[in-house]
Order: structure tokens, then C-alpha cells, then sequence
């Protein structure tokens, strides 16, 4: 778990949400502590804030200021030890299994070949759904693309000709692209890229189901067996490549649909939708209280071929490029 003294007047005790999972709390403070994050190892230390928040067992991460938990994230991401004082208490033992790995991590300066230890930073840096869009987004800054951000906005009932509006904008000259930064607050986050000429790339993870990576179509990563309506949206919707314009009008009427309904029929046409058909989310879905609402957060790159040229170039979309530009292991 993970506590905030300076944030004692937002949530009690200062104990930060658990980021992985609840997308409105992440959204809050990542959008707050962007500024502290290290320039070039974004990812890497908000990733080892996210992990820190969704520890539910001991060793507890408590800081008096965001500063010095970003600073310890940083310190801990790149070399296995956080800064400032001990942060396991006293009366806390490891486990053999824990003084195994604490022994590899030593040898290693903090690198570790455990492949669950692998595939739980994986999962959660990609796929996490809020995650893989802020690590998209930041990948495409740190080579040159130059993003300036606007004012989220967010779109409820009786708002579907606002949400339709800003789903359907286009860059203003062909040498920009839009990232269009979508959430359903405490449920999905995703990016719509849109290009000048009119093409449009889906880029997502979605915890519990797949990385980034498998939808863009780069790997084999889906948790389990992917179901035969995910491979269908993901044909459709993913694997980098331009949505066609039929498509995306259905997308774009169904979200608009969506602000204006309940969740249970939210969660009756969310199987049709291109995040994650399951049974068990939809069933989740159905159950949640308020009412729908989508934010939307543009984000324009100003330089996106300098950001292309950095990361290999190619006609691939941008957010594939950067998906690409940082490893998934």
C-alpha cells in the first residue's frame, strides 16, 4: 500500500487508491505528479508507483510528499532500492520465498529474471489500461513529438452531440496528429490516434485480458485463450491498423449511446464494443452505480515525424511506434 501524508485531506490516512485499478483516482494523480516524473523514466517510475498502491500485504510505502515518493519510485525502478528511510516495518519478516528473490535482486542491482516478477511489471505497465495510454503519450514526447495537451472534458447525458463533436475532430494541417485520450472513469481508458487524411488507430490494454501488445498485434500476450469475439473487435479495431470509417462511426454512435444510458445498458451493448467482451466484465459492468460518462483529453503532436524518425520510422501508427519503442519485458 501506499501513503501520502500530504495528501491526508484528499483520502484518509493519505493512502493512495489502488492505481491499477481504480481509473479515476490514477487519472487525478498522474495528471498531478507528471511534472515530478523524471524525464526519459516517466513510466518506469509511475509504473513503480502503481505497483506500490496495489500492494496489499505488507511493506508498506509511506512518504511525506509526492516528491519524495516519485524520487524513491525512481530510485527503485532503476536500481531495486528506494531512497529515504526503511520502508518495511520492523516487526515484518520476509518469507523465504521474498529473501530468495531480495538475494537475486541484490546480485542483479535490482534486476531480477523471475519471470512471474517479469510478467506482473508487464502487466502492469501494459495492461493497464490507464497505464499503456500515459506510457503511449510519453513515449511520443521524449522523441521529439512535441505534445501539448487541452482540458479534459467530460461528456454525460444529454451531452451526445458534445461527445460526438470532439470524437470526430481531425488534426488542422497534415504535419500534427491527434492522440484523443478516452475514459470511462473507473473502467476503460483508451487512445484514439487521428491523422489529417482522415485515418483513425484504437490503441489499448485492458487488465486481466491483454498488453498493449497483443492488441496492436506485436505478441501473443492475452491472458488465457482469446475468445473468438476479442480476435473479431481486434481484427477489426486493432492490430495497428486504420479503422475503417464504418467502424468507427459505430464506435463513435455507441459511445454516445452510452452517456445517455444506465450502465446495465451500458454493459448490454459493451460485448459489441472493442475494449473486452467477457461475461465477467460485462457482468461487472452492469453492476456499477451513477450514471456513464466518457472523458475525452486531446493531446496534439506538433512534431509527429520527428517522433517516427525516432523510433524507427515506417507507415505504422504513431502509438505502435511508440508501443514498440519500449520493451514489454
Amino acid at each position: 500500500m501506499l501513503f501520502i501524508a500530504e495528501d491526508k485531506a484528499t483520502y484518509p490516512d493519505g493512502k493512495i487508491p489502488n492505481l491499477e485499478d481504480e481509473a479515476a483516482a490514477y487519472t487525478e494523480i498522474a495528471g498531478r505528479i507528471e511534472k515530478l516524473l523524471p524525464k526519459g523514466f516517466e513510466g518506469e517510475a509511475l509504473g513503480q508507483l502503481v505497483t506500490w498502491s496495489a500492494t496489499k500485504f505488507g511493506d508498506d510505502k509511506r512518504f511525506d510528499t509526492w516528491v519524495d515518493a516519485v524520487k524513491a519510485a525512481t530510485d527503485y525502478a532503476k536500481t531495486g532500492f528506494a531512497s529515504g528511510p526503511d520502508q518495511r516495518q520492523r516487526d515484518q519478516a520476509l518469507d523465504t520465498a521474498d529473501r530468495d528473490k531480495l538475494g537475486v535482486a541484490l546480485l542483479s542491482t535490482g534486476r531480477t529474471d523471475d519471470k512471474q516478477l517479469t510478467l506482473r511489471d508487464k502487466s502492469r505497465r501494459w495492461a493497464n489500461c490507464g497505464l499503456a495510454a500515459f506510457q503511449i503519450r510519453e513515449q511520443l514526447s521524449a522523441n521529439g513529438g512535441d505534445l501539448v495537451g487541452q482540458p479534459a472534458e467530460t461528456f454525460g447525458a444529454g451531452k451526445g452531440v458534445e461527445l460526438r463533436k470532439a470524437l470526430l475532430v481531425k488534426p488542422a494541417s497534415a504535419e500534427t496528429v491527434l492522440l484523443l485520450d478516452c475514459q470511462f472513469p473507473q473502467v476503460h481508458n483508451f487512445i484514439i490516434e487521428v491523422h489529417n487524411d482522415g485515418s483513425r488507430y484504437l490503441a489499448q490494454g485492458y487488465q486481466g485480458a491483454y498488453f498493449a501488445h497483443w492488441w496492436l498485434g506485436l505478441d501473443d500476450s492475452y491472458a488465457g485463450t482469446a475468445g473468438a469475439d476479442i480476435l473479431a473487435l481486434r481484427d477489426r479495431y486493432g492490430r495497428g491498423r486504420p479503422i475503417s470509417s464504418e467502424d468507427y462511426a459505430s464506435l463513435v454512435d455507441s459511445l454516445v449511446t452510452a452517456i445517455s444510458s444506465t450502465w446495465p445498458a451500458v454493459a448490454e451493448q459493451w460485448r459489441a464494443l472493442p475494449f473486452n467482451p467477457d461475461r465477467q466484465e460485462v457482468d461487472g459492468i452492469k453492476g456499477r452505480s451513477g450514471s456513464p460518462t466518457l472523458m475525452v483529453e486531446v493531446f496534439e503532436a506538433r512534431k509527429p515525424a520527428a517522433a517516427r524518425a525516432a523510433l524507427g520510422g515506417g507507415d505504422r501508427s504513431l502509438s505502435e511506434l511508440a508501443t514498440r519503442g519500449l520493451s514489454a519485458d
